[in-house]
This record gives structure tokens, sequence and C-alpha cells, in this order.
């Protein structure tokens, strides 16, 4: 039994950072712990408990459509064609003309590319620290799909006078995630935004409405306080259909067919265009450690996405028990009925678990 002092440790090893290191830095967003503050500089300070990921060299990723914090299994999918090309028209606002590039939606990963061009009159190398600030992505029905974290601490603050009230019905996003620009041009920046860990499945969607009024530039990254930072207002609306696969997605299951350690429980395992995630529960002495991985049946392996704490943790409930879970990069483009997760103890041993495609 794992005694509370390596329950603690290993609390600590969340999957965000483990994976990469001394590379370029990335801001990955997760779910703030206060939202009523005062004044605006609480709008910005409510974001700033945030987790960082570390991707390797951005000039490596040049190539990936959704930028450097996609993950592998995003990649997977989008070379088989799991994406839609949008190249909507450009939206002008002072200046700053904006287009919808492309974008990807399923149960587990929402990514969007924009591509920007700006007038003269903007310092290019300064636009590359934009942030589409208030950004937010709803479907015909106004379910949300995605929205920013200042968006959000607005959008509570006005509609409900204390915090309590706002947590208890206020519809808030809270997977983590990470956007950035990048220069493609003379004058022109690609922002790469990419939304994961969101504990539900993203919502079904035909239809996405995607707007925002204000571009933050980033004069210190580390900070959100408004007069070191650059805010540029506008109004831009776009309205993307989503095609049937996307808007008609089914995950899959898989079930237990065997396991080299009873005591183990596998509370969910389920594949999706883009990734493959488990639950564990009574995880005692399971290590989240880099180690781990998926096979398939023609023994491809598939390591953890490890983007942000979104993407797994080790984690004990309020009763005591151990939980475990992970997202790796296997997809429903490499699935076989039989898949095996090879997880790894404190001790050492190897746990196995062999699991067959539901029918």
């Amino acid at each position: 039994m794992m005694d509370k002092e390596k329950i603690l440790k290993d609390l600590k090893l969340t999957i965000s950072i483990s994976n990469f290191e001394k590379e370029e830095k990335i801001e990955m967003n997760k779910p703030k712990n206060s939202i009523f503050k005062t004044g605006l500089v609480a709008c910005c300070m409510v974001v700033s408990i945030t987790g960082v990921v570390f991707a390797k060299d951005i000039g490596n990723f040049i190539s990936n459509l959704f930028g450097a914090n996609a993950s592998d299994g995003i990649n997977t999918a989008t070379e088989q064609g799991y994406v839609v090309n949008t190249n909507t028209e450009y939206q002008d606002s002072n200046g700053i003309e904006i287009s919808v590039k492309s974008f990807l939606l399923d149960d587990n990963n929402f990514d969007m590319t924009f591509d920007i061009k700006i007038s003269d009159k903007y310092n290019i190398d300064d636009m590359q620290k934009l942030e589409l600030m208030d950004l937010k992505v709803v479907n015909e029905n106004e379910e949300k799909i995605f929205a920013t974290r200042d968006i959000e601490a607005e959008e509570m603050q006005k509609l409900y006078k204390t915090e309590e009230e706002a947590r208890e019905n206020y519809d808030s996003y809270r997977g983590a995630y990470s956007g950035y620009a990048e220069k493609i041009g003379e004058n022109e920046l690609r922002y790469y935004l990419t939304a994961t860990g969101n504990p539900e499945n993203f919502p079904i969607a035909e239809k996405l409405i995607v707007t925002f009024n204000r571009i933050r530039i980033r004069n210190n990254f580390d900070s959100f306080i408004s007069d070191e930072n650059s805010i540029y207002t506008g109004e831009w609306k776009y309205e993307l259909d989503v095609p049937e696969e996307m808007a008609q997605r089914n995950s899959i299951n898989y079930n237990v067919k065997k396991i080299n350690d009873n005591n183990i429980i596998v509370d969910k395992a389920i594949l999706s265009n883009t990734a493959f995630k488990i639950y564990l529960s009574k995880a005692n002495d399971i290590e989240i450690d880099n180690n781990e991985y998926v096979e398939n049946s023609n023994g491809k392996k598939f390591e953890p996405s490890m983007r942000s704490d979104g993407d797994g943790a080790l984690s004990v409930t309020s009763d005591g028990k151990v939980t475990y879970y992970n997202t790796f990069n296997l997809t429903k483009f490499d699935a076989t009925d039989i898949i095996k997760v090879h997880l790894f103890k404190t001790n050492g041993k190897e746990v196995i678990i062999e699991l067959e495609k539901e029918k």
C-alpha cells in the first residue's frame, strides 16, 4: 500500500512538464481558482494561475497544422484528413485582418488556426506576442465549445453576485488551452489555439460560431496586468460548418480482456479520432513517469500526450482512493481490436492491461 508521503510525492508529478526539457515555452492555461476580485486587474489576475507546458523547438513543428502544442494524435488525425480547411474571408477591424484557416474537433480535442494580416501601423515583432483575449466558440445551440479565462471571468462577474453562485450556475470551459502566434510573412502571422483536457467531452456541433473583440499584446510574457500590455479592439465573427464526420463522431469503448494485477480497476477506456484515454481506480503504487505506453496488435507503441495537467494525473479521492488517468497518442486510425496498456509501479513491476474493442 502506498504511504501518504509517496502519494503526495506522486501527486506533484503532473503530466504537463515532465515530457519536454530545455524547450520553447508555450503557455497552457488551466481552470482558475478564483473569479471574483475587483476592477480590471481582477479580470487579468483571474487567469494568472496557469500551468506551463514545454514544447520542442518550434522550428521542428512548421509542418504541424495546429502548432507546437498539438499532440502526435492530432497530427495523425490531420494527416488522415480529419481536419477542416476553412480559409474564411478575412475580416478587417482597425487594420487587423483575420481569417479562420482550419479547425479540428472531437470528444477530446479542439484546435483552430487563424491567419492574421496587419497594416503597417503595427509592429510585426510586437504582434507576435498577441492573444485573442476574449475568444469564444459555441455551437448552433449556444453550447460552449471553448472560451478564454478572460471572457468567462467577465461574464461571471456580470451575471452573479458571488463566486459560489457563479460556480453553481455558470457553464464554464474547464479544460486547458494554449495559444500563440508566429510570423509567416512580412506582415502576416498565424495564431494557433489548442484546447484539451476538458473533464467532459466537447459538445456535438453542426456549426461553430467564433467571436472575439479584443487582441492583447503581452509586452511582458509573465504579466497579465493591464497597463503592462496593449489591447486592440475590433469585431471579428465567423460561422463555420462542421462536416458530418465531426458532427456525428462516435468514440469507441474498450473493455478489459486480461490484466496481470487484479487489484487495479479499469473504470473506462475510450478511443477517439485524436486520442485514447484510460481511467483507473485503486491505482495504488502506479507511477506516472513517461515510461507508460499503449501498444496495438501490430506492435506499434503510442506514448502519452503529456501537454498539460488535463491530459493525465495521479490523484487521491476524499476517501483515500488513488485514481489515475492518462491520455495517449493512439487514435482511431491506428487502432486494432486488441490493445495493451503498459504501466509501471513504484517498485518497477510492469502492469499490462489487455483491452478489447467493444462490439
